[in-house]
């Protein structure tokens, strides 16, 4: 019997190593050992404006290798234009690459090269790339502008590990960067491991003793952070925590020697009215978690979309604040789902995200040359974001509602799942990907996709009514909420009898999970609100609250109910209504098309979503190191 039962443990741990491969996203399935690097480094280059020239990219290394000729290589593989030129005294200099020739002797610009944070004290062609390293190459004016940020470490008894240290950096530096330049700094041991599609990652901080299934948890400015340290570009007055966080394996629900959850029904049996929340209770819990929210969030377009759908107004400040990030950035960003997170935003509250402050987000999107770089997530947030407005997708896009829909089709499992990456489902991202095929379920390929995945998700569903995962640190109610929002979205009752265990159905388990002050938990041992937790539960009860009026999916603005056909003419320009979204001829209700049917966008990588790309890596390190740590 102990055998078996370590075994299943084994098996639990493993299944959770895989499961790092998720988000929030942070955002995987992919089996993060195969991808790790014996010796990698990540380059950027950006030009004066802070804009790319080469996105952050790993690159492999050969033995003693020259920065210039990892530039070189780097270049020619990006199809960049890359010069230089030979000078006497200091060898060999950048002169442009890409687009970017500075002229020092015209305006002060030159091309600067940071190493980890710090600016270099030799030149690229003389510096010896080494394993882990982050490089920068920038085009700065003398003095270069620089910023400054926070970082500290702790372990899992709260102890510092990394005293909180400033740190002062050129402004395109990303966190991971800073994170080494802070540890240098205080002369801590860093661990860091490179991947080939997830870039770097904290494998351990100083002499910290990482247990069975701990691993170093990130947040920024006191929220969980949504990517990974390599892909977030440090701000002014950041400040990036990094803790050791433990998880335990799932709870074996096979285990004969274990009695059910009964705690609705003393007699084993379900109670259908134990089962079943009255339309005036969930009216009632929409108006007790806005109001949590209300008080402290209504920040990000998730809050918002939470908001607007529970009946409130969005405030001016958040379109006007949309606005001013689209200009500083000049509506351009790195990942895919940024332009997503935001035209679902800009759509919730009632405007045109292809047309926005003279920015079109929409063509961002199909358009996008990395749609695949977050994995399924990016395809995911594609679908909801094209289908939130009823927006056009010429048929010669990049990326057509057909494309989008066929790579989602062809990444599910044999077993219905959907993984982030590789071949490790995700109860989570099955979930969403549920609420994104919503709109097309009338095709055959599609209901039997969503068949599938609705038979899997049931079977994950433990004996307490939610889904236990070691990446979330146990039964997330995150979790729940969004497997909620993706049936209601596909019509399929969360309360029914294939999502009821042990008298428990999903509705329940997720108000198990309320708090006194109106929020609701992450895990229900936490007993302290979380707002990422609230938002996510605000959505569930307005996606449960619309299946009982037979609204169908919260994902659909304006009432879009978009086409089964993937595909709109190009040059077709949509109606749109006074509020500036695409009008729908097959929405009957005046309440929907001025905005009110809102999507849910928060996930768990958010959740990972939410806690992303960081804990992907993470679990192949558990591997290879045969469980002694995970990242």
């Amino acid at each position: 019997m102990k055998q078996r039962i370590f075994q299943r443990r084994i098996l639990a741990i493993l299944t959770a190593v895989l499961l790092l491969s998720l988000q929030w996203t942070l955002f995987g399935g992919q089996r993060a050992s195969a991808a790790t690097l014996n010796n990698a480094a990540m380059v950027t280059v950006l030009d004066k404006d802070g804009k790319p020239i080469i996105s952050t990219s790993v690159v492999k290394l050969k033995k003693d290798e020259k920065a210039i000729t990892v530039l070189k290589e780097l270049a020619k593989q990006k199809k960049v234009d890359f010069q230089t030129k030979v000078d006497p005294n200091f060898g060999e200099q950048i002169v442009k690459i890409g687009d970017s020739e500075p002229k020092y002797e015209n305006g002060g610009f030159y091309w600067s090269f940071y190493i980890n944070g710090s600016e270099s004290q030799v030149g690229a062609s003389s510096y010896t790339v080494q394993n882990g390293d982050d490089l920068l190459l920038k085009v700065v004016s003398y003095p270069a502008k620089t910023i400054k940020a926070k970082i500290t470490a702790k372990d899992k008894n709260k102890k510092e590990v990394l005293p909180e240290t400033e740190v002062e950096v050129v402004e395109g530096t990303n966190a991971y960067a800073a994170l080494k330049l802070a540890a240098k700094t205080k002369k801590i041991e860093l661990k860091t491991t490179v991947d080939s599609s997830f870039f770097g990652f904290v494998n351990n901080i100083g002499n910290t003793k990482l247990a069975e299934g701990d691993y170093w948890s990130i947040s920024l400015n006191g929220k969980p952070m949504e990517v990974g340290l390599s892909s977030y570009q440090i701000k002014d007055k950041d400040k990036i925590h990094l803790n050791v966080v433990g998880t335990e394996p799932p709870t074996d629900t096979n285990d004969k020697n274990e009695k059910p959850d009964n705690s609705n029904n003393s007699d084993g049996k379900i109670d259908d009215t134990q089962t079943k929340i009255s339309k005036k209770q969930v009216e009632a819990l929409l108006k007790s978690t806005a109001n949590y929210i209300l008080k402290n969030g209504g920040s990000n377009e998730f809050e918002i979309v939470g908001l607007k759908k529970s009946g409130h107004t969005v405030p001016d400040s958040y379109l006007k604040n949309i606005e001013n990030l689209l200009k500083e950035n000049d509506g351009t960003f790195r990942n895919v789902t940024d332009y997503e997170r935001l035209a679902i935003g800009i759509t919730a509250a009632g405007k045109d995200a292809s047309n926005f402050a003279g920015y079109n987000l929409i063509k961002k999107i199909y358009e996008n040359e990395r749609m695949t770089n977050q994995g399924t997530n990016g395809i995911i947030y594609a679908l909801l974001a094209l289908d939130s407005g009823k927006y056009k997708v010429p048929t010669d896009a990049e990326w057509t509602r057909e494309k989008l829909l066929d790579y989602l089709l062809k990444n599910q499992l044999k077993d219905g799942g959907w993984p982030l990456y590789g071949d490790s489902p995700s109860v989570d991202i099955t979930a969403m990907a549920l609420a994104a095929l919503s709109p097309y379920k009338s095709q055959e390929k599609v209901k039997s996709a969503i068949d599938s995945a609705v038979e899997w998700i049931s079977s994950k569903q433990d004996k307490n009514g939610g889904f236990s995962s070691a990446i979330n640190g146990g039964d997330a109610s995150e979790t729940t909420s969004q497997v909620i929002i993706g049936l209601t979205a596909i019509g399929v009752d969360p309360n029914g009898k294939q999502f009821t265990k042990s008298g428990v159905n999903l509705v329940q388990h997720l108000l198990s999970f309320k708090q006194k002050d109106g929020g609701f938990a992450h895990i229900i041992t936490d007993n302290e609100s979380n707002i990422i937790a609230t938002v996510q539960a605000l959505l569930g009860l307005t996606a449960y609250n619309d299946y009982l009026d037979g609204k169908g999916s919260i994902y659909q603005f304006a009432g879009s109910q978009s086409s089964n056909k993937p595909n709109e003419k190009p040059n077709e320009k949509p109606k749109t209504t006074n509020d500036n979204l695409p009008k729908d001829t097959n929405q009957q209700s005046e309440k929907t098309t001025k905005g009110e049917r809102l999507p849910n966008t928060a996930t768990n990588t958010y959740n990972i979503l939410i806690f992303g790309v960081i804990l992907i890596i993470l679990g192949g390190v558990l591997y290879v190191n045969a469980r002694k740590k995970r990242v």
